[in-house]
């Protein structure tokens, strides 16, 4: 395949030089066909990402609404402030897991706020 002018130039084989219109035609088509297909297919994976993104973007405005909704008190208790609750639903927030004190834990945990699943 060669390309000339931001132009795709298809080699047609030595051996089938002499084509008729029908066979120039068809292997017209089917070019068209493959350039269609890879079109659609590029759209669909975009269409794709675009919804990822979309319901991940919802999830998050879902979770900083429920901890807006939150009193100051509750928020005291996860602890949090009103003005961390962006950072802490993207995920930029960490802090030491507050379970039972154990003297022979060796590797300390980690807990990311995480959306609810709707």
């Amino acid at each position: 395949m060669n390309t000339l002018r931001n132009e795709t130039v298809y080699a047609i084989p030595a051996n089938l030089a002499p084509l008729s219109a029908a066979e120039i035609e068809a292997y017209a088509r089917r070019i068209r066909a493959e350039a269609v297909a890879k079109l659609v297919r590029t759209g669909v994976a975009n269409l794709k990402t675009l919804a990822v993104r979309f319901k991940a973007r919802q999830q998050q405005r879902r979770a900083v609404e429920e901890l807006n909704a939150l009193d100051d008190q509750m928020l005291r208790d996860i602890g949090l402030s009103r003005s961390q609750i962006p950072a802490a639903v993207a995920g930029l927030i960490e802090r030491p897991f507050a379970g039972a004190v154990n003297e022979n834990a060796v590797d300390a945990q980690v807990i990311r706020l995480a959306p609810r699943a709707a």
